[in-house]
C-alpha cells in the first residue's frame, strides 16, 4: 500500500499497544506518534484532528496533531 494523506476528526484514546483515534463514524485508527516526545504525548487527549498517512490498513503515521474542544 503506497501512502495516502487523511486528516481525521475524532476522540483519542490510549490503548494497550498505542494511541487510537475513533472517528464520529466509529471507525478506529492506530496512531503512530514518531515526532511527540512522551511529555507531549502523556497530555494527549479527548477530541483530536489528526493529519498523516495511512502507513497500514488501520495505522496513521501522524505528522500533525491538532487539539479540539476542551481536549
Amino acid at each position: 500500500m503506497s501512502p495516502t494523506s487523511i486528516t481525521i476528526t475524532g476522540i483519542l484514546e490510549a490503548g494497550a499497544r498505542g494511541y487510537l483515534i475513533r472517528d464520529d463514524d466509529g471507525v478506529i485508527w492506530r496512531l503512530y506518534l514518531q515526532f511527540v516526545d512522551e511529555t507531549t504525548a502523556n497530555g494527549l487527549s479527548g477530541r483530536v484532528r489528526v493529519r498523516g498517512r495511512i502507513v497500514e490498513v488501520d495505522r496513521i503515521e501522524v505528522e500533525y496533531v491538532e487539539i479540539q474542544d476542551g481536549a
